[in-house]
């Protein structure tokens, strides 16, 4: 089954964990201890209804803090794809760790709060998306239930977005949802408060994204070399096409020619990449 890696991006109280655990949750990837857990929690909190952003926000300290520190690899799957999230802090002095968690990915999901608009932070985040060449950028503007779903406001917020990534030169496939990540509206299915919008829910536009083009040549950026147990090993990300153990490679700028003996991703060894 195809593995296709997710980066979330957001300020701070946007909505990104919330918006995480509706995913999560709505393709059966928690078990039903986790919520009932949840569900305690959140009751504790105040909450009316079980708050989902706890699901990621993993660690006791930051539970604690009610913010998300580090970056959190999360997985779920459905019967298409299997998914990694990498769900990443929203404040400014975490940004590097942003970028790490964005630096594989091949759909980066960008949450605006409705209310609050487009902040400096969410150009942060578009222009690393740049620099990092994401080639699917899907952006959630989000509590749309505070404004009693108001599509000016939205389209609004789309045509300011738009136009700040045409002076970055920046043309991904480019795709707008208007979401409650609370409510779960338009998170996994089409939600009815938005006849307006024709578009599809969050999970079935990441469902259609097209990651990769077969037919492209191969290309296969080096990040790092690993030496272990007398071997020699190229580490680095598929950027195109697609590779499998014995073709014939050319390594570049020096034009060596060498064969693919063995492909790894972490401990697993596969026949294709």
């Amino acid at each position: 089954m195809e593995l296709i890696r997710i980066s979330t991006a957001g300020s701070v109280d946007d909505g990104k964990s919330t918006i995480i655990g509706q995913l999560l949750v709505g393709t059966n990837s928690v078990s039903k201890d986790k919520l009932q857990a949840i569900a305690e929690a959140s009751i504790k909190k105040g909450c009316s209804e079980p708050d989902l952003s706890l699901l990621t926000d993993g660690l006791m300290a930051e539970r604690e803090q009610g913010i998300t520190i580090d970056v959190a690899h999360i997985f779920f799957s459905t019967p298409k794809r299997k998914y990694i999230i990498a769900d990443s802090p929203g404040h400014l002095e975490y940004t590097r760790n942003m970028v790490t968690g964005a630096s594989t990915a091949e759909i980066f999901v960008i949450l605006i709060d409705v209310q609050k608009g487009i902040s400096d932070q969410t150009y942060r985040h578009a222009y690393i998306a740049n620099m990092l060449q994401i080639p699917n950028v899907l952006v959630c503007v989000n509590k749309m239930d505070r404004i009693d779903f108001d599509q000016k406001k939205f389209e609004d917020l789309r045509s300011e977005f738009i136009d700040y990534l045409k002076k970055l030169n920046f043309l991904p496939k480019l795709y707008f949802i208007p979401t409650s990540a609370l409510l779960g509206d338009n998170v996994i299915q089409s939600s009815k408060k938005t006849p307006w919008y024709k578009g599809l829910s969050l999970l079935e536009t990441i469902e259609s994204c097209k990651v990769q083009e077969e037919n492209l040549p191969f290309r296969f950026k080096t990040q790092n070399i690993i030496h272990f147990n007398s071997k020699q090993f190229i580490a680095g990300k598929v950027i195109s096409g697609s590779v499998k153990v014995n073709d014939k490679i050319t390594v570049l700028p020096s034009g060596a020619k060498s064969s693919v003996s063995s492909i790894h991703r972490g401990k697993e060894v596969l026949e294709k990449a």
